[in-house]
């Protein structure tokens, strides 16, 4: 049975648009989970996506932009919204939040990367929630992580966190593409050496969002290489971190 005590949560676009289920009720969710865990002593970091998926649906754009200039628009007219809806569930919790931002230069640059370090970890002692989104609004084509996955797996080894989920619309990782496969087989325990010999096509995305499995393995990989335990778990399913901090067999766990 093995003890948790610092979490880096990563929630995908297709769980923060209206069109697929009740947003209110899926943030109010996870932050009761969340904060159930906390009263443990669990630390608790949360890597979210949606804020581009939050400017369209204030404006009323239904087709997600192509161009980047358009895609950071609807990120920085989205971005306090969804803000404000993890702040208010968490705030009817008596739990704090604050928002952080990041870019890749963070993560790169020796001196930014220490200073974000030390920031998370003052933030967590504090015994409050950081919700990390990539800075979209100053982002360039050049240096932008592109996808939330790639973002939580480098704030995972930022933090040193020793476990990572990432919640998306898929029960977890198949044997082959569940959504062209009926006879696709869920895959409880995974070896991250195996992955590339699986039959899977992972760069299939959602329309919600940047990145598809092939940004989630990758993930996955940056993070098990520092024997970080890794899951990939829906989020449509009920109580999904309760179970996984109870070492309840959930989505797919991976291991090296």
């Amino acid at each position: 049975m093995k003890k948790y005590r610092n979490v880096v949560l990563k929630i995908g676009s297709a769980l923060l648009n209206e069109d697929n289920h009740d947003v209110k009720d899926f943030i109010d969710n996870i932050c009761q989970q969340i904060k159930t865990a906390m009263d443990s002593g669990v630390k608790f970091t949360i890597v979210t996506s949606g804020a581009i998926n939050e400017g369209q649906q204030i404006l009323g754009v239904n087709k997600r932009p192509k161009q980047l200039e358009s895609l950071q628009a609807m990120a920085a007219i989205g971005q306090q919204s969804l803000m404000r809806r993890y702040e208010h569930s968490f705030k009817e919790l008596d739990c704090f939040t604050a928002q952080v931002l990041l870019t890749h230069d963070d993560m790169n640059n020796p001196n930014r990367f220490l200073n974000a370090k030390a920031t998370l970890g003052k933030i967590l002692e504090l015994e409050i929630v950081p919700i990390i989104n990539e800075n979209d609004v100053v982002a360039t084509e050049e240096i932008r992580f592109g996808d939330n996955d790639t973002l939580a797996g480098m704030v995972t080894n930022l933090i040193e966190a020793d476990l990572m989920i990432i919640l998306t619309n898929q029960k977890g990782y198949y044997d082959k593409n569940p959504d062209r496969f009926p006879n696709a087989k869920l895959i409880k325990k995974c070896d991250i050496k195996t992955l590339d010999k699986i039959d899977f096509d992972i760069n299939d995305k959602s329309d919600e969002g940047t990145g598809g499995f092939k940004t989630k393995l990758n993930a996955v990989k940056m993070v098990t290489t520092n024997n970080t335990t890794s899951i990939i778990a829906s989020g449509y399913e009920k109580d999904t971190i309760k179970k996984i901090l109870s070492n309840k067999q959930v989505g797919t766990t991976f291991y090296i």
